[in-house]
């Protein structure tokens, strides 16, 4: 089978591997039909990603078909159609008893520290795989279950209530699928965002305002939106690490930061201010139970997953699909490999 392999950092190759067989009675065998290429794949690729190791086979948004099951499985049988839950968890460490096992201190992640989607295969536990109805979408359009997922997670994490206000800093696609869940729970959501196509994208996800901050004085607008009480969510989708600290400048008292993103190097934060607002700043990492809601909702949300998803490449063109999505003047915006 085929299957994409990230030798060392820089250096990927399409590879011919064995096909793998179910050895467990609770494992079921998975033909991966479509998967996601992702941010965090790009930096496995570049090596800048410092829990991957290598030689390892990228990729963790994958929708697919059941091709057999192992004798204890008796609720999925070949030809149903699945999306794969990318992480694995001990379920005995303090993370895992308290309701975390996204941040399980036993974590294993496809794609970084375990192989991942970007092949044609995979066998993995039953307890990995969630069945949808390929009838209510298509396999290229599951593939985007994964990446709400992320977004349901960090809405939760910020606790987004009916009538807050919302600030997502970068409409990339996780920027948009989170303004998009945040709408749903009754959000106002701005999306500040330099890229105007990105932007203009933006009003499609939920976002009443967009704000290019290169252009507008972010701080000016939301201080006249909020008469000056400032934003109640911040996400900070953008990769840019000082809009952590900027961010509790604009939060109103009793505010809510969620970081998404990974910085290199600390960020300086004014705990006066957070201590004086009594302001919450939240981490999230994956998801946990989000599976069952998004793949319920995810057939209502369509229509933007349609414009979510700019490109569609067969896995043997993935150096094409790889370049397309790392250009910045492409328009590209999720970028699915099909098998």
């Amino acid at each position: 089978m085929k299957a994409i392999t990230i030798l060392k950092p820089n250096q990927m190759k399409l590879l011919e591997v064995e096909k793998p067989v179910i050895t467990e009675p609770d494992q079921v065998l998975v033909k991966i039909r479509a998967t996601g290429i992702c941010g965090s794949d790009v930096h496995v690729y570049h090596g800048t990603n410092p829990y991957a190791s290598y030689p390892r086979v990228i990729g963790h948004e994958a929708a697919g078909e059941i091709e057999a099951v192992g004798e204890n499985v008796t609720d999925l049988k070949p030809g149903d159609g699945v999306v794969l839950e990318p992480i694995t968890y001990c379920g005995e460490c303090y993370a895992c008893r308290n309701g975390h096992h996204n941040v399980c201190r036993e974590l294993k992640v496809l794609g970084c520290i375990a192989d991942g989607t970007f092949r044609e295969y995979m066998v993995v536990p039953r307890s990995q795989v969630y069945p949808f109805d390929p009838s209510r979408m298509s396999y290229v359009q599951a593939a985007v279950c994964e990446p709400y997922t992320i977004a349901a997670q960090a809405n939760w994490r910020g606790d987004v209530r009916p009538g807050d206000k919302v600030l997502v800093h970068g409409a990339g696609p996780i920027g948009l699928l989170t303004a998009d869940i945040a709408k749903s729970r009754g959000a106002t959501v701005i999306v500040s965002e330099p890229n105007e196509s990105r932007l203009a994208m933006a009003k499609n996800f939920g976002a009443d305002y967009g704000v290019n901050p290169r252009k507008e004085d972010l701080d000016e607008f939301i201080g006249k939106l909020t008469q000056g009480e400032g934003v109640n969510v911040v996400f900070e989708a953008a990769g840019i690490p000082a809009l952590i600290s900027h961010a509790v400048h604009i939060l109103s008292p009793a505010g809510r930061f969620v970081a998404m993103t990974y910085g290199k190097e600390p960020v300086p934060i004014n705990f006066k201010e957070i201590n004086a607002k009594e302001l919450t700043i939240l981490g999230t990492r994956h998801q946990y139970q989000k599976f069952p809601e998004i793949i319920e909702q995810l057939p209502g949300r369509l229509d933007r997953v349609d414009q979510l998803i700019t490109h569609v490449f067969p896995a043997e063109k993935y150096e094409e699909a790889f370049a397309v999505l790392e250009d910045k003047e492409s328009g590209a915006g999720k970028v699915v490999l099909t098998f």
